[in-house]
């Protein structure tokens, strides 16, 4: 029996190590085919990326609040789901939130970033060297439409669960969330005192209260 659990956990391992080199790996044939099953194993739990370095990096901070609405009619205040996340992780890496905190990332990236080709695509369409109706059925297909909700989705279930943890003794009717995105400092504006950062607000639709279990 004990050599059937060892053997098992190889095999295990050997399969989330292969999936994660190829999902890590430059653009390539086998992601090309594969790539949505990838995509999906990986995201949101294990999901990563390389977006701190060129030629691409990240340039905004991603910040998710949820505001709940009772039953009574009250509506609380915006709770800030990322930050409280962040700092119980930095505060211990080796407790689930390493994991939870990892779920908002792996949202935001069903709902925003793209696979190689599509983003190749969308950057020449974007240039005027391509024309977009031509290109409609894979920029905007239904493959794409199914992740951003299952995004959506996976947000508030987990925006609904850390509500229910707030408040447990309310009755929530529904909750509302915003992405903030912030753009970074220019290094040219780094010791300007005055600079202010460009911010974007993208506010979703609010959602009726699912019952779900507080992981928090």
């Amino acid at each position: 029996m004990k050599k059937i659990i060892i053997i098992f956990s190889i095999i295990l391992f050997s399969i989330h190590f292969l999936f994660t080199a190829i999902y890590l790996a430059p653009f390539n044939p086998v992601k090309a085919k594969f790539g949505f099953i990838i995509n999906g194993y990986m995201e949101p739990l294990f999901s990563q990326n390389w977006r701190l370095f060129a030629p691409n990096p990240a340039s905004t901070n991603n910040q998710f609040l949820v505001r709940a609405e009772l039953a009574n009619g009250e509506t609380t205040e915006w709770i800030n789901l990322t930050s409280f996340m962040i700092e119980k992780n930095y505060k211990n890496r080796f407790t689930p939130y390493n994991r939870l905190v990892r779920i908002q990332r792996g949202a935001f990236t069903a709902l925003h970033q793209k696979d190689d080709i599509t983003m190749k695509l969308s950057e020449k369409v974007e240039e005027k060297k391509l024309n977009k109706e031509d290109f409609d059925y894979i920029l905007d297909n239904e493959m794409i439409k199914e992740q951003r909700e299952d995004g959506i989705d996976i947000l508030n279930r987990y925006a609904q669960s850390y509500v229910s943890s707030l408040y447990p003794g309310e009755d929530i009717a529904r909750t509302q969330l915003i992405v903030r995105q912030t753009e970074a400092t220019p290094y040219s504006e780094q010791s300007n005192p005055t600079f202010k950062n460009k911010t974007n607000i993208h506010e979703f639709e609010w959602r009726e209260f699912e019952k779900v279990s507080p992981v928090f």
